[in-house]
């Protein structure tokens, strides 16, 4: 449930807002409903501070490549967990690049923003813009062609050598698929891999569900599990992913009743990362070592 009556009064005015993420006061469009979620479930779209904060207390520096950057409120919370870390936004819908290079304006080298989709993700497909996001859906035989699609490979080459690197990637609809079917490239590059999970709702092939569990088994990473509103569900142990198929049904049954919890977000780690936020350092952020 959005606001709609303070939507439609800001959009007939032309009102911006101005929001706090982190140390950071970005810029929304009138229609962006960021604040309402935020006011409502203060966790929402911030709890990856502490996450990030504590990778931080490493040697090494953060580097984040935002996939889905929107208009740079996930970059905000990025910049604001550490003043070392870097962040690399990728968006192709104009209207949020518009506000995301705004918003970033001033970080200099920290922030760079890359102007394009992550794919391709499949064949007779079409950006659309709702309100506070964007993301693809199916499309007819008018459906126009996105022409500027980014390789994963091409981002993290970006990267230097010594990062930790985070790949987040929020691309309603194909973050699955696009793990899935990049999986190599990403995996032997980003120390965390943090995505969201909707299973019910991905457009991409059915079968790159089970693709990518399994391949998150094989990795032998760690496997947080965190609810839509940033609160942690499971600590998924190495080779135990498969959880994540228990989960997938779990969600498919929200849809049928009363959705609470649309989608998850997984924070897929190495064991240096994960050990990063078990630290005496990362106290605050620390793991629980509850079920497995």
């Amino acid at each position: 449930m959005t606001n709609p009556l303070h939507v439609k009064y800001r959009v007939w005015r032309g009102r911006e807002q101005a929001h706090v993420i982190g140390d950071m006061t970005i810029i929304l469009p009138p229609e962006h409903n960021l604040p309402f979620y935020q006011r409502r479930d203060p966790t929402y779209d911030t709890y990856a501070i502490g996450l990030l904060s504590a990778l931080a207390t490493g040697s090494r520096r953060v580097t984040v490549i935002d996939v889905g950057a929107n208009v740079g409120d996930t970059a905000a919370a990025i910049l604001s967990s550490d003043e070392d870390t870097r962040v690399i936004c990728v968006e192709g819908a104009p209207r949020f690049v518009q506000y995301l290079k705004r918003n970033l304006r001033g970080m200099g080298a920290r922030a760079t923003v890359v102007e394009g989709f992550v794919g391709p993700v499949g064949s007779n497909v079409e950006f659309s813009m709702h309100g506070s996001t964007g993301g693809f859906r199916a499309g007819g035989d008018d459906a126009q062609a996105v022409t500027r699609w980014v390789r994963s490979a091409e981002l993290l080459d970006m990267t230097d050598h010594n990062d930790l690197v985070v790949w987040k990637s929020d691309v309603d609809g194909f973050d699955i698929h696009v793990l899935a079917n990049h999986w190599t490239d990403i995996d032997e590059r980003a120390d965390v891999i943090w995505f969201e999970f909707d299973t019910p709702g991905t457009l991409g092939d059915s079968n790159d569900v089970d693709a990518l569990i399994e391949a998150l088994i094989a990795s032998e990473r760690h496997c947080l599990v965190y609810d839509n509103l940033g609160r942690l569900m499971v600590d998924l142990a190495p080779g135990c992913a498969n959880g994540l198929a228990t989960l997938s049904n779990w969600l498919h049954q929200q849809r049928q009743g009363h959705v609470t919890v649309p989608y998850l977000d997984v924070w897929a780690l190495t064991p240096e990362a994960y050990g990063l936020l078990e630290s005496p350092k990362a106290s605050g952020t620390k793991v629980n070592s509850g079920p497995q």
